[in-house]
């Protein structure tokens, strides 16, 4: 087995096989490369071009690798990356993919043309007997696994794997009551109306985050979502009674901004909720301000900042708003993902009666009754 390993004493990679006339010669032709008589290896230095001309040679050879230790200038998976930019897929889903492939060449100590069949089954069956993930990350992994191998490389060109069983949960919902609490737990402007849009307007954490000062119409009382989940755009509503406290809030944004910037730098930054460096809040930071929040307004349901879209839909739907509708201001593709608002809407269940009240009463139960009476 051919083994390729980065040594932090000497900052070089040892290579280590055992005897070979094949292997050999290819080692002695990559250059800077050293010969160590006493372990039989081979060192090169921690130079990009170097290592990535010394995998490229031994990788018909099935070379064993430590894909942290391998500089991001090989570009191990650099394919990959183009297929994602050429298909325009969006950040989150080209990030997922990677680190589901990552993992698997971390797992398996390979590169990807030395992946085989064997390999995607060992490390699916460790994902799900050891580290036990939740549906939705197992089918993400085996995505990745098609899109690359079967896609991309055309590696194994009929990969397909067993449809699993989607666990069916219902989400928690916050009631009216609730939801006002958080928002009143929370002192800060930004923070306060980075909670009150997205629930105004059915946001996702990162439309909000990435939401511009141009993307709010006062006049329509709109907001525009740019380029959101799938790379849509969608117009959603703006609640007239916040119209008030978002031009407040706007003023303070701008006040504290100057503090900060010079006037020049204040005036070009677009983020209706800005983070460092003329950037958009960071989207860790705006699920720490909602988890802060709900604990101040001692909330025990287990919810996160994706509750607050949940909540807009429920609440709408309890207030007669068309399904259609609500489809539309969340910009799901399919109505059957709305659909699952109408098994918490209190408003629909409330109106519905248990058929044992409409069962009457038993005759036995009546004379047990006034037996009752005469005894009493």
């Amino acid at each position: 087995m051919i083994k390729l390993r980065y040594s932090p004493e000497d900052n070089r990679f040892h290579l280590q096989f055992g005897y070979s006339k094949t292997y050999f010669p290819i080692a002695k032709s990559i250059p800077n490369g050293f010969y160590h008589p006493r372990d039989k290896s081979w060192s090169y230095p921690n130079d990009p071009k170097t290592i990535k001309q010394l995998l490229n040679a031994f990788e018909p050879h099935d070379i064993r690798i430590s894909p942290k230790e391998i500089p991001k200038q090989c570009g191990i998976l650099e394919d990959y990356f183009k297929a994602t930019r050429e298909r325009n897929f969006t950040f989150c889903t080209t990030k997922s993919y990677y680190s589901h492939l990552f993992r698997l060449l971390v797992f398996t100590g390979k590169l990807p043309s030395n992946i085989r069949m064997i390999d995607l089954e060992n490390y699916l069956d460790h994902l799900v007997t050891e580290e036990k993930p939740k549906v939705a990350s197992v089918r993400a992994s085996r995505q990745a696994f098609i899109f690359y191998f079967r896609e991309v490389r055309k590696q194994f060109t009929h990969l397909k794997f067993p449809r699993m069983k989607v666990e069916n949960k219902l989400p928690e919902v916050l009631s009216a009551e609730e939801t006002r609490a958080i928002f009143d737990a929370l002192p800060n402007r930004k923070h306060k109306m980075l909670l009150l849009i997205s629930y105004s307007s059915g946001l996702r954490v990162s439309e909000v985050i990435h939401l511009k000062i141009t993307d709010i119409d006062f006049k329509r009382n709109m907001v525009r979502v740019t380029q959101g989940k799938g790379k849509k755009d969608r117009y959603t509503v703006l609640a007239s009674s916040l119209i008030e406290e978002l031009m407040e809030y706007l003023k303070i944004r701008e006040y504290n901004l100057l503090l900060k910037h010079s006037y020049n730098e204040m005036r070009s930054n677009p983020w209706l909720f800005p983070g460092m460096r003329n950037r958009p809040l960071n989207i860790r930071t705006a699920e720490t301000i909602f988890t802060n929040a709900a604990r101040k307004a001692k909330i025990k349901k287990k919810v996160t900042f994706h509750s607050l879209r949940h909540a807009f839909a429920t609440h709408l739907l309890e207030l007669g708003t068309d399904l259609r509708m609500i489809q539309t201001l969340l910009g799901h593709a399919s109505v059957r993902t709305t659909q699952i608002y109408t098994k918490v809407a209190r408003s629909r269940l409330e109106n519905i009666a248990s058929p044992l009240d409409r069962i009457p009463p038993t005759t036995e139960k009546t004379n047990l009754n006034k037996d009752s009476k005469k005894e009493i």
